[in-house]
């Protein structure tokens, strides 16, 4: 299975992306793979092709882990991996960006004790809004401009997601498998039915 882990995004970030994207795609003209409403999230590891035997020590260890709930709030924008070669469109944090620094490490450590390698790049806290897939002739300084002073609300991070990410012709589907919950609390195992995903994971 294809897993990885993040931060759900309450639906106020679902809501607010979706505005942002139509005030995007007005700046647009080729086609661009939009991160979809409903499953946006913020990646904390990517964990790869998985065995299945291996999903209930990856929900154990969630649940293990000790952190503190925290605010969050998207600022600023950018392009991955730079401007003069857009290929992803990504919001920055204003406000979380140490707190999901310090969640990455602690999610990286745990999942090295069962096995997985670390990551080889640092840890860059961000929420991606759409991936490019043909950078053209386009306008990007008057898309980046517009993303990066997009007013995002203020959101309480208190969840972090075991993630399965299976792709579809229409798209990644996810499915959570698995949950840990911020200030102590246990993980649990979700029933989680599948939804529609952006491209990525």
């Amino acid at each position: 299975m294809r897993l990885f882990i993040g931060l759900p995004l309450p639906e106020s970030y679902q809501e607010s992306l979706a505005q942002l994207q139509e005030r995007l795609k007005r700046l647009v003209r080729i086609r661009v793979g939009w991160t979809k409403r409903g499953t946006w999230h913020l990646t904390l590891k990517f964990l790869g092709e998985v065995a299945e035997d291996r999903v209930a020590g990856l929900g154990a260890a969630l649940g293990g882990l000790r952190w503190p709930a925290f605010s969050l709030q998207a600022g600023s924008a950018g392009f991955f991996p730079n401007p003069a070669r857009p290929r992803v469109l990504w919001a920055g944090l204003a406000r979380g960006a140490p707190e999901c620094k310090t969640l990455a490490e602690a999610v990286e450590l745990a999942c090295m004790d069962l096995g997985f390698e670390p990551e080889e790049r640092p840890f860059s806290a961000h929420l991606t809004i759409a991936r490019i897939k043909d950078a053209g002739r386009e306008s990007w300084r008057e898309v980046l401009a517009a993303a990066a002073v997009w007013p995002w609300p203020e959101a309480l991070m208190d969840r972090v997601v075991l993630w399965r990410s299976e792709l579809k012709s229409e798209g990644p589907v996810y499915t959570a498998l698995a949950e840990g919950r911020a200030s102590g609390g246990g993980g649990e195992s979700a029933g989680g039915g599948a939804v529609p995903g952006p491209p990525g994971a």
